[in-house]
């Protein structure tokens, strides 16, 4: 005789309230991605797309949005926190993230149009003056290619603690807007373009609605005051603040010449054709800004930039027919980040080659990004932002090259207003903002 099994109930499998939340966001990479590689400037061979890189960029922008709340001298407690959310060598992280589904695109070495490179060494090229260290140099590794079409998805756990969970998002919208991954983010290489976002609500995709200055400035001056934390930050931590300087403008400008320089090219470079137009535009400007010439529209000639006169007067001395054309004692463009290579053209009476750096640390990062963005219209806008970090290294400039520089101290005072009286400066002190002011 056969007894009847009992009832088997399923047991109800439940959530912590505590337990973390995992979503998926699905970026596509809108620009060239240059580098990212474990080399440097080598696109990687195995993984295009690494979770240790892009966990850096927003322990960056983690900063950047959150410094605001530890004051002046909470560097020390800011360090704790940072190493509490997002892990140490002790500690391991509240967010986990997970590369997905990566596609690494096509890697691409040139991109000639009649005989010159968009990107690699054609003096006349914005993007090449973008990205300069594409260029070989005489001794090293030739620089890796770009990648385009990069696509990737990424899994992410977040805390449950709310307020947490706001700092870890808050990073994220800022990477999503201002940064990117690879090498050179901060000139709009590798810039980010978040489609969907799944699994979890409110926490983006965050885009301007429309692409024009107005919407665009109102939105990002409502995303600033949600997510990046008010008043001072430590000494020398880079930061976002709701005073903002930002600049967007229609990309009509760039088109023409864009399309005139991509004429005759492959047309699988068309799809990231309105991305390239949008970033076009910013370097254009820096490129013509910051290579202001007397003799106009040339490649080459004498600067209204006072750099190249004082580099002479620590150096070589005015020979030939170079007479002083400028009194000012001063490196201005030391604050587009660091270091400067300085070539000059005639070798028989100019100086060799020279390069500006800190005086202990050869590397500033720069505080200008430029990038395009894309809008919910599908449209893109073009965008520079001035990160609120220190302007010069703390230990002041040094000369490298031509005997050092030798001579008196370099003077790292601002320009003052008779100074500052050239173009493309016209009296503004402030370089970075004089620059904003040409978009």
């Amino acid at each position: 005789m056969t007894r009847p099994l009992p009832e088997l109930s399923v047991p109800i499998l439940q959530t912590k309230p505590d337990a973390p939340i995992t979503h998926i966001r699905f970026y596509r990479v809108i620009t060239p991605l240059f580098g990212g590689g474990v080399a440097p400037q080598q696109a990687d061979p195995i993984t295009t797309v690494r979770a240790s890189e892009i966990r850096g960029q927003l322990r960056f922008w983690w900063r950047a949005t959150q410094a605001g709340r530890y004051g002046k001298n909470g560097l020390q407690q800011m360090k704790r926190d940072e190493d509490a959310l997002w892990g140490s060598t002790s500690t391991p992280s509240q967010v986990q993230i997970e590369v997905r589904k990566s596609d690494e695109g096509i890697i691409i070495h040139r991109i000639k149009v009649r005989g010159k490179d968009l990107f690699w060494g054609d003096p006349e090229s914005p993007i090449s003056y973008g990205a300069f260290p594409l260029r070989k140099i005489e001794g090293n590794e030739p620089p890796g290619g770009l990648r385009f079409g990069v696509t990737f998805e990424l899994a992410v756990t977040l805390p449950r603690d709310q307020k947490l969970r706001e700092q870890v998002l808050a990073a994220f919208w800022a990477w999503e807007t201002f940064g990117g991954i690879g090498a050179r983010t901060r000139r709009g290489f590798g810039a980010l373009y978040c489609e969907k976002v799944e699994g979890d609500a409110n926490v983006g995709p965050w885009h301007p609605p429309k692409a024009d200055k107005a919407t665009v400035d109102q939105w990002l001056h409502e995303q600033l005051q949600q997510f990046v934390a008010q008043g001072n930050a430590p000494d020398g931590v880079p930061t976002l603040l709701s005073e903002y300087r930002i600049a967007v403008n229609s990309t009509l400008q760039s088109k023409a010449k864009l399309d005139e320089a991509l004429k005759g090219a492959s047309s699988k470079y068309q799809e990231w054709l309105p991305a390239l137009i949008a970033w076009y535009y910013p370097i254009e400007k820096m490129q013509q800004f910051r290579q202001c010439r007397r003799n106009k529209g040339q490649t080459y000639g004498r600067s209204y930039w006072p750099e190249p006169d004082e580099i002479r007067r620590r150096t070589t001395g005015f020979k030939g027919t170079h007479q002083e054309l400028s009194k000012t004692r001063k490196f201005p463009r030391a604050v587009f980040g660091l270091p400067i290579v300085f070539q000059f053209k005639d070798k028989t009476i100019d100086p060799p080659q020279t390069t500006l750096q800190g005086a202990r640390h050869d590397r500033l990062a720069s505080r200008l990004i430029l990038r395009p963005l894309r809008c919910a219209d599908g449209k893109f806008v073009s965008m520079a932002l001035v990160l609120n970090a220190p302007a010069l290294p703390p230990d002041g400039l040094k000369l490298v090259g031509a005997n050092g520089g030798q001579g008196t101290g370099i003077d790292t005072e601002p320009l003052t207003k008779a100074e500052a009286n050239f173009l493309p400066l016209n009296g503004n002190t402030d370089v970075l903002k004089a620059f904003l002011d040409t978009l």
